[in-house]
C-alpha cells in the first residue's frame, strides 16, 4: 500500500510518497504546478509506482478551495482521497516531530505518515448540489460584512454632519435613507420645505412620515451643531456610500432568491414520502411532505436558518448521533478540569461561525415565536443561567430538532420533541 501526503497551496502542491514501512518511494518531496499539466505530472509519478489505483490512498488537508480542483480530479480518475482536519494534522506533527515545524516538505510527510498510521478521522467531501448551498451562502454572508462596512461609513459622517438625525429616524430604514440621499447634511435642509419632504415619501409605500415629523425634522437641522465644514465633500462621500449600500441590498436578494430556489429544488431535500416508517422509540412516523416543507414548519425558525444549515453542514445524516452534530457545530464550552477543579470556559471557536450565527440569531426569534423554545430558555433563566448561555441552549435545542426532522423528514411536533425519553 502506498501513502500520498499533498500539501495544498494556491499555485502549487508539494507531493510526498510512501509505502507501508515508512520507507520514502519518491526520495524527497516534490512540487506540481496546480494546473493540468502539473496533475498529469503528479498521475505519471503514480502510475510509475503501480498501475493498481487502489494501492494508493491519498490524503489532502481540508483547507480552503485550493484543492478542491486536484481533489476533483483525482477522485475522477477512481483514486481513493481523504480530507484530513488540519487540526489532527498539526497535533500529529508536533507528537512526531517533538517541536513546533513547519513547512510544506514537512507537511506533505506529516500527512502521509498519518494516512498510513490509520488515526485520524476523514473529512466530509460535498457533492455539487450541496457545494453550490455552500458558494452562495458564503458569498451572502460575505455581502452582508461588507454592507455593516459601508453603513459604518455612513454613520460615522452623520456623527458630524447630521449628529441629530440618528435620533430621529433610523438611518438604514427606506425612508432614512431617502432622506440622506435627498438632504445628505444638516446644512441641505435649508431651502427645503414641509412640502418638499413630504413630497419625498409619496412613492414610498408603507411610510408613516407626517408632516409634523417633517417640520420637527427641520427644527433638528437649524438646531444642529455642524458646523458646514466640507458639507459639499462629505455629501458626496455620503450619497456614494448610500448607492453602494442600495447595490448590495439588490445583490444580497438575488443571492436570497437563488439559495431558496435552490435549496427547494435540490435532489436531496425535495423528496416527497408516503411511507410509515419507525423511529428510534418504536413509533410508526408518516412521511408524506417535503423536507424542506417539513423545516419550514418550525415557529421561528426561518428558510435562512435552514439554508445556513444545509449548505454549511451538506447531508445532517451523515451525522450518526445529535451530541456528533453539535459537537461539529461547536455549539458547546470548552473545560479545564484538573483534579478537584473544574471551570467551563466561554463557547468552543471550533464549527462553523456562520451556522453558530444563524442558530443563535433563530433562537432570539424563537423566544417571540415559539413557546416551547421559550419554555426552554425560561427554565435556563430560573436556573441561573445569563442570558447568551439560555440562548445557546435554545440553541443546541434548534439544531436537534433540524436534524431529527432532516432524519425523520416529518413536520415539527412540539409533543415528540419535548417529551420525556
Amino acid at each position: 500500500m502506498f501513502y500520498v501526503g499533498i500539501d495544498i497551496a494556491k499555485d502549487f502542491h508539494v507531493v510526498s510518497i510512501i509505502d507501508d514501512e515508512e520507507t520514502k518511494v519518491v526520495n524527497k518531496p516534490f512540487r506540481i504546478e496546480n494546473t493540468a499539466k502539473g496533475f498529469q505530472k503528479l498521475l505519471a509519478i503514480l502510475d510509475s509506482i503501480t498501475l493498481d489505483k487502489s494501492d494508493f490512498t491519498i490524503g489532502l488537508e481540508a483547507t480552503g478551495i485550493y484543492g478542491e480542483n486536484l481533489q476533483e480530479f483525482l477522485r475522477i480518475q477512481t483514486y481513493l482521497v481523504k480530507l484530513l482536519n488540519p487540526f489532527q494534522t498539526s497535533r500529529y506533527r508536533e507528537q512526531i516531530t517533538l517541536k513546533k515545524v513547519k513547512n510544506d516538505e514537512i507537511d506533505s510527510l506529516v500527512i502521509a505518515l498519518l494516512l498510513k498510521d490509520g488515526k485520524f478521522s476523514s473529512g466530509y467531501i460535498t457533492d455539487d448540489e450541496f457545494q453550490s448551498l455552500r458558494t452562495l451562502y458564503r458569498n451572502r454572508s460575505s455581502i452582508q460584512a461588507d454592507m455593516k462596512d459601508v453603513k459604518k461609513r455612513i454613520l460615522t459622517q452623520i456623527t458630524v454632519t447630521f449628529p441629530e438625525f440618528e435620533g430621529f429616524i433610523k438611518p438604514f430604514t427606506v425612508s432614512g435613507l431617502a432622506l440622506l440621499d435627498k438632504y445628505p447634511t444638516a446644512h441641505h435642509y435649508r431651502h427645503s420645505s414641509v412640502d418638499r419632504i413630504m413630497k419625498l415619501f409619496r412613492h414610498i409605500q408603507g411610510n408613516n412620515f407626517t408632516q409634523s415629523k417633517a417640520l420637527q425634522l427641520l427644527e433638528l437641522s437649524k438646531e444642529s451643531i455642524y458646523s458646514g465644514k466640507a458639507k459639499d465633500a462629505r455629501a458626496i462621500a455620503i450619497r456614494s456610500s448610500i448607492r453602494l449600500l442600495q447595490m448590495y441590498l439588490a445583490e444580497l436578494n438575488l443571492l436570497e432568491s437563488e439559495i431558496f430556489s435552490l435549496l427547494s429544488n435540490s435532489n436531496s431535500t425535495t423528496a416527497t414520502n408516503t411511507t410509515i416508517v419507525v423511529d428510534e422509540a418504536g413509533m410508526e412516523i408518516d412521511k408524506s411532505n417535503s423536507l424542506i416543507a417539513n423545516l419550514k414548519t418550525i415557529p421561528g425558525v426561518a428558510e435562512k436558518t435552514i439554508a445556513a444549515m444545509i449548505s454549511e453542514l451538506g447531508d445532517l445524516s451523515r451525522f450518526p448521533s445529535i451530541p456528533k452534530l453539535i459537537g461539529y457545530i461547536g455549539l458547546f464550552p470548552t473545560e479545564n478540569s484538573s483534579g478537584n477543579s473544574k471551570h467551563i470556559g466561554h463557547l468552543s471557536k471550533r464549527g462553523s461561525p456562520l451556522v453558530k450565527h444563524a442558530l443563535y440569531m433563530s433562537a432570539v426569534s424563537c423566544l417571540i415565536h415559539n413557546t416551547q423554545l421559550k419554555q426552554l430558555y425560561d427554565t435556563k433563566r430560573s436556573q441561573g443561567k445569563s442570558k447568551k448561555e439560555a440562548l445557546i441552549a435554545v440553541s443546541r435545542k434548534i439544531a436537534t430538532i433540524i436534524y431529527s426532522i432532516f432524519k425523520y423528514n416529518v413536520p415539527y411536533d412540539p409533543n415528540r420533541v419535548f417529551a420525556k425519553s
